[in-house]
């Protein structure tokens, strides 16, 4: 028998009604009504302080006053005086955490991006190899793919035209997209294949596209600054390559993959990070 609120199971306490959830969050998704909220977490105030406050009409004030009072955040505590609740004083805190903590995350991606761009801008002019070793786990894809004279192009418009109007190029952290050639050009030939990985969540199920499990794998990775990319991608695979055959390191059997980090869209330039899965157990202690 459950005693107290806090014995709920988690996921019984993600059933609320969104129409109940989108309205309170309507409540207070206008810039006079967080005024309102902010001010009154000073303490009770009068109609005429909160008129003062936002500068709007008896009509309009008095609008926004009932909406916060019909969900509970703020309560009038007669004639004219007007008090926030402890449930607004913890909705308003936690929208504010909220925000700020994506903006924190915004801020961090940002530097993250451009210590890449730093990074690749100071040594793309060196000859020495920068390698790391990443793991990647068991992901689900979803995989558009093209055989023509420009696979890359093909593949991607198909990849975009699926996943940008459903929001997945918003979260490309969550979301990474892999690339590789399947199959590989052919001496004399035009045509090849491309073929990209878009990840979703390991649940995904969907009849409108093809959908594949991929297994871990441990990959040797350098990054590659492209401004040429007929020039500079096949230089970086080249040179993973060569350091593989010349330190002994196994292949894991497993395809390549291509990974774009950061693009500038005015001058075409791009960072693209070139994973080679290998076996781990095979690369020597000294580089480890």
């Amino acid at each position: 028998m459950m005693e107290n609120f806090d014995d709920r199971n988690d996921i019984e306490l993600t059933k609320v009604p969104l129409d109940d959830l989108a309205n309170i969050l309507s409540a207070i998704a206008n810039k006079s009504r967080l005024q309102l909220i902010e001010a009154l977490f000073e303490g009770p105030k009068e109609f005429s302080e909160l008129k003062e406050v936002v500068k709007l009409s008896k009509t309009a004030l008095a609008h926004h006053l009932e909406k916060l009072v019909q969900f509970g955040i703020i309560k009038n505590v007669g004639r004219g005086k007007y008090k926030i609740n402890d449930d607004g004083k913890e909705l308003f805190i936690t929208v504010k955490d909220v925000y700020f903590n994506l903006e924190v995350r915004k801020k961090m991606n940002a530097k993250r991006k451009a210590d890449h761009i730093q990074q690749m801008y100071s040594s793309r002019h060196k000859d020495e190899l920068k390698f790391e070793f990443i793991r990647l786990l068991p992901m689900r894809v979803i995989s558009f793919h093209a055989v023509s004279d420009t696979p890359e192009n093909d593949a991607w418009i198909k990849l975009r035209s699926w996943a940008e109007p459903r929001g997945y190029f918003e979260d490309l952290d969550n979301h990474p997209i892999y690339g590789f050639n399947n199959p590989n050009p052919r001496l004399g030939e035009k045509v090849y294949g491309y073929e990209f990985w878009l990840v979703v969540e390991p649940d995904y199920e969907t009849d409108d596209v093809t959908v594949k499990d991929v297994p871990e794998s441990f990959n040797v990775v350098t990054r590659c600054h492209v401004e040429d990319p007929m020039k500079d991608i096949p230089k970086a695979w080249g040179k993973l390559l060569d350091w593989i055959k010349t330190n002994n390191v196994k292949f894991a059997g497993k395809c390549g993959l291509e990974k774009v980090i950061d693009s500038s869209h005015s001058s075409g330039e791009f960072i693209l990070d070139i994973y080679i899965p290998i076996v781990e157990s095979s690369i020597p202690r000294n580089l480890k």
